[in-house]
């Protein structure tokens, strides 16, 4: 999981885009605030993600410490 957060608005001749955005282990967009002020909220099993992650995911099985030990 990410979370990205940005200002919004300008402030003298700067201007701040915002969309702030909370995404997924998958790389799908959970909740985002566009070019608006507000929230990103999303809700998400954290434990489960990362136990479903490890069982697609094998880079861990794949690592060499060898070759940077």
């Amino acid at each position: 999981m990410v979370v990205s957060a940005n200002q919004t608005g300008t402030m003298g001749r700067l201007r701040f885009l915002g969309q702030s955005k909370v995404v997924g282990p998958g790389g799908d967009v959970l909740a985002r605030t566009w070019a608006k002020a507000g929230l990103a909220v999303a809700e998400l099993d954290v434990a489960g993600e990362v136990a479903r992650s490890r069982t697609v995911l094998s880079h861990l099985a794949e690592r060499r410490p060898e070759a940077y030990s």
